[in-house]
């Protein structure tokens, strides 16, 4: 930078918002709707007058955000915008803010949890590694977090008072993280530093450039940062502009308009463990404001397929979803391995998983399940994986979250998964069915009071004909009191259902008393009760045919058929999936082509078929039941059913 020292720190002030001691004045060109600062403008020759545009354009209010806010508090930008969801974000070299234009707000970025968690091999220069406390082990109060936390400041008096000086120190800087001294030129305390959740504080006890002896100051990390190649502030955000690429010189001597207040909300500071990307909680709206479902298009028209698509090689694996013909694909995501603590999220291999499918043109339908311990409703299910949450308004909570950063990236949203297992759901009695209506309420409320347009879809039973509370409840039965519970209030709150067709040995025209095209006297039978044959998706519709509502569609979110046939393959099927055996390769591939053609002949309401699974041979050992669902092998070449579903038509 030519006419500003990046990187230095300053003596630094509190940061009054009402007073500022130097507020962020335009000392460079003025624009239409804001200003041109040039103070960190390149060093393009012969160009004077480059820098980095701060304006209202878009209905984003940065400038009037900005414009009486302390310099010592914000610095100079040093970025143009970025992008993210619904969020329009600018650097400034002490702090990253965010525009979130769902609640009209300005927040201040996270950025040092951000690193954290999505670059935690990236070391910044002077700026301690983030850390767990280990008092924090179990705690679920705030309060007692936060008190964790500020112990961290009374190893430094100087910046605890500078911290503490700040009454919004919370929300402007979060908590703190770490603290550590560092030895310079002989001086054992020669640099002492504080990380917190959004910013670094520093005292130099020694000489150093720009700064005073002994002085509390805050580090320009979003500085630091920029130097990194598209690590949080995109290399495209960087290029500094001229004031007509900007929007244009105002008059000379401009006079400010009336400006609508804007008012900070900071991103409230969360439990930093482990390393989350908090995001701001909002007030349920009431229920009345929330639109009723949708009637959907009828015909099938999504084509797709589940898998496990966060990992590192995700563009490949996306890549065989586009090459296959499929425009969906569904991920399901374990709400506890997002929300780590209560309030804090890692947002950071589902953003992953978001940006890489959609920049592939997939549709995506993201499955929400598994909630997290310090939720669960039994205490037989902390420490699992699976388990529903006591009280169903923290999923509204959460999908309200999750809608809101994926607004119109994500399409659709599932609730829960085969909730009629006592391993997904917990111990069945006659409350459950109402439990569960309440966890679909909440979650489609959460959802669209963040994005209306998003399509919610009531999580799909497994098909068993097993009626035991501590094992499962059969899928028509349990759907029968889910839909007749409060005299049908579950459809006001789901615009498909979700069914998870299963044909075992049975080729998909086979029905109970007549399996003749199928291998179903393999293994003594596997065909003696309709859960066992494709066509149990049919009565499942008509049951809500049966009490009015033939306007709902219905997903396939899992269907398939598994075999043990081919290279890699077990011995023997896992236990429960002994019809395995019964299916070669070639049935499979069979079964699915049949499947989808059954379906567009027969059934309109009928509108998306989600394939189980690509990829679970990378996933998993060979012994686990769902390796002999996948199509495509350990090493991603296609098995039979995957070349078949690629060469099929797809109207």
């Amino acid at each position: 930078m030519r006419k500003l020292v990046l990187g230095l720190v300053v003596a630094m002030v509190v940061f009054a918002l009402a007073a500022p001691v130097h507020a962020l004045e335009c000392d460079g060109i003025w624009l239409n709707d804001g200003c041109l600062f040039t103070k960190t403008g390149g060093d393009t020759p012969n160009v004077p007058d480059d820098g980095y545009a701060v304006t209202n354009v878009g209905g984003v209010p940065m400038w009037d955000f900005v414009r009486d806010k302390d310099l010592q508090a914000l610095g100079y930008p040093i970025s143009g915008r970025w992008v993210e969801g619904p969020f329009t974000l600018q650097a400034f070299q002490k702090v990253i803010l965010q525009w979130d234009s769902i609640n009209r707000r300005m927040n201040w970025y996270n950025t040092l949890d951000a690193l954290a968690n999505q670059y935690p091999q990236i070391k910044l220069p002077n700026v301690p590694p983030h850390q767990v406390l280990p008092e924090d082990a179990g705690v679920t109060d705030f309060s007692v977090i936060v008190q964790n936390h500020l112990a961290l400041l009374n190893a430094n008096p100087k910046i605890k008072a500078e911290f503490l000086a700040e009454p919004n120190w919370l929300n402007l800087y979060g908590l703190p993280i770490r603290y550590e001294e560092r030895e310079v030129n002989g001086n054992p305390q020669g640099l002492q530093l504080l990380r917190a959740q959004r910013i670094v504080f520093e005292v130099w006890n020694v000489p150093a450039p720009g700064t005073a002896l002994g002085a509390v100051g805050r580090q320009n990390v979003p500085d630091k940062v920029k130097k990194l190649s598209n690590v949080i502030i995109p290399d495209a955000a960087k290029a500094p502009v001229l004031a007509d690429q900007a929007g244009g010189a105002a008059p000379a001597a401009p006079t400010a308009a009336p400006r609508p207040a804007v008012t900070a909300a900071p991103t409230p500071a969360p439990t930093p463990v482990p390393p989350p990307e908090p995001t701001v909680s909002t007030r349920p709206s009431p229920v009345s404001s929330i639109p009723g479902p949708r009637i959907l298009p009828r015909g099938l028209t999504g084509y797709g397929i589940q898998g496990e698509f966060r990992r590192p090689n995700d563009g490949q694996l996306a890549d065989l979803v586009k090459d296959a013909g499929l425009n969906w694909m569904k991920q399901q995501i374990p709400w506890q391995e997002v929300e780590n603590r209560p309030g804090v999220f890692n947002w950071g291999p589902t953003d992953r998983l978001v940006n890489t499918m959609r920049g592939k043109g997939l549709n995506i339908l993201l499955s929400v399940v598994k909630a997290p311990d310090f939720y669960k409703a039994e205490q037989s299910k902390v420490g699992t994986t699976h388990g529903r949450p006591a009280d169903p308004v923290k999923l509204r909570d959460f999908l309200r979250e999750m809608a809101a950063r994926y607004k119109g990236r994500v399409q659709a949203y599932e609730i829960w998964n085969e909730e009629n297992l006592e391993i997904e759901w917990g111990t069945f009695s006659d409350a459950s069915y109402g439990q569960f209506v309440e966890l679909l309420k909440n979650g489609y409320l959460g959802v669209k009071e963040s994005d209306p347009g998003a399509i919610v879809i009531l999580g799909a039973p497994t098909p068993t004909g097993v009626v035991d509370n501590s094992i499962a409840i059969d899928d028509v039965l349990y759907l029968q009191r889910v839909f007749d519970h409060n005299n049908g209030e579950v459809f006001k709150y789901f615009e498909a259902l979700g069914v998870h067709p299963n044909g075992g040995p049975n080729a998909p025209d086979d029905q109970l008393g007549a399996a003749s095209h199928s291998n179903a006297n393999c293994n003594s039978g596997w065909s003696t009760h309709p859960s066992f044959f494709f066509d149990r998706y049919k009565e499942l519709y008509n049951m809500m045919v049966a009490r009015g509502h033939p306007e709902k569609t219905v997903w396939f979110t899992e269907f398939g058929w598994a075999t043990i046939d081919g290279p890699g393959a077990p011995p023997a099927p896992a236990s429960g999936f002994e019809y395995a055996a019964c299916n070669s390769e070639a049935n499979q591939a069979a079964f699915f082509v049949r499947s989808f053609a059954k379906v567009r002949a027969e059934s309109p309401y009928v509108t998306h078929m989600i394939v189980w699974n690509l990829n679970f041979q990378q996933v998993v050992p060979n012994t686990d039941e769902k390796w002999a669902f996948g199509i495509v092998r350990s090493d991603l070449s296609p098995r039979p059913a995957y070349n078949a579903i690629k060469a099929m038509p797809k109207p």
